[in-house]
Order: structure tokens, then sequence, then C-alpha cells
């Protein structure tokens, strides 16, 4: 009981400030992301974030877009707006296909469909940060910016999925070479 008490003690001095509230809001948020989409449903979702980033940084009628919708007069949320309906539509269109059943993740674990979210919400905040000029990134928390609002974070969290993957499929692999 002592034991308890000591770690229990440890805690009423805990100061939560804004920052760490919204830290564990996006924690929340993430194993709530991961668990209501699925396992396969998780990929496909990546892989439409993938696709509507090239598909938005290739378009070539931006400008008259933005002329014609006036999504606002900042030409920076008009391209988040465009990236957006890239992403909602190639998500519609690989659910319903049948790379849907090709891309599953039914044999693996709730922890590597967590890893995934939580790289999908990465990739999400970092991709929407890189639009958004930095006089314009006030509201975000600026020891957060480095992680986020950067080429190199853009890089990071656009390559650490692949390579994510590639361990999940090495483990699939062994598992399924000890089962035979």
């Amino acid at each position: 009981m002592e034991i308890i008490n000591s770690y229990l003690e440890k805690f009423s001095d805990l100061n939560l400030g804004p920052e760490a509230l919204f830290g564990i809001l996006v924690v929340v948020f993430l194993l709530l992301y991961g668990l209501s989409l699925g396992r396969t449903r998780a990929l496909i979702s990546l892989l439409g974030i993938y696709i509507a980033y090239v598909l938005q940084a290739i378009f070539p009628y931006f400008s008259e877009l933005h002329d014609a919708v006036r999504v606002s007069p900042e030409m920076y949320l008009t391209r988040i707006a465009l990236f957006f309906v890239f992403y909602l539509t190639v998500f519609a269109i690989l659910n319903r296909s049948l790379v849907k059943h090709r891309l599953t993740m039914k044999e693996f674990s709730i922890f590597w469909v967590s890893l995934i979210s939580l790289f999908q919400l990465g990739i999400l905040v970092s991709i929407i940060l890189n639009f958004i000029p930095v006089d314009k990134l006030t509201i975000f928390p600026e020891y957060l910016l480095g992680y986020f609002a950067e080429q190199r974070a853009l890089f990071f969290w656009l390559t650490a999925p692949v390579l994510i993957l590639l361990m999940m499929r090495r483990e699939k692999r062994s598992r399924s070479s000890t089962q035979d």
C-alpha cells in the first residue's frame, strides 16, 4: 500500500499546462482515429495521404482554381482545401477498389495500427503546417514547429511510415516462417 501511495503522491503535484493537455488530447484522438478506421483502412488512408500530397503538388491549375472558387483570400487555405479534397476522393476510391483487399493489415496488432495512425496524424499536421506561411503559425506551440513545420520534418514524417511498413512486413514474414 505504501508503494501505491508513493506513486500517487508524485501525481498530486502534477501541473498540466495547456501544452500537456493538448498532447493528451492528441494521443486520445490518435487512438480513437486508428481504432475507428480499422486496420485495412488505416493503410488505405496512409496511401491516400501520399497520393493526395503528390496530386496537390503537381496540380497545374491551382491559381485558376483559387481565383474561381475563392475558398479564402489566402492561397495557403485554398491549397489545404485542395489537399483534403484530393485526400477524401482518393480515400473513397481506394476504399471501394480491389486495392482494399490487397492492402490488408488484418494480421497486425493494435500496436502497429496505432503506430501507423500516429504517423498519419504527423504527416497531416506536417503537410498543413508546411502550407501555412511562417508568420501565420503563431497559434501553434513554438517548440513543436521544428518537429512539424520544416521541410526536414515533412521529409521525416513522409519517410518514417515506409520504414515502419518494411519492419511490419519483415515481422510478418518471420512470423509466418516460424509457423510453417
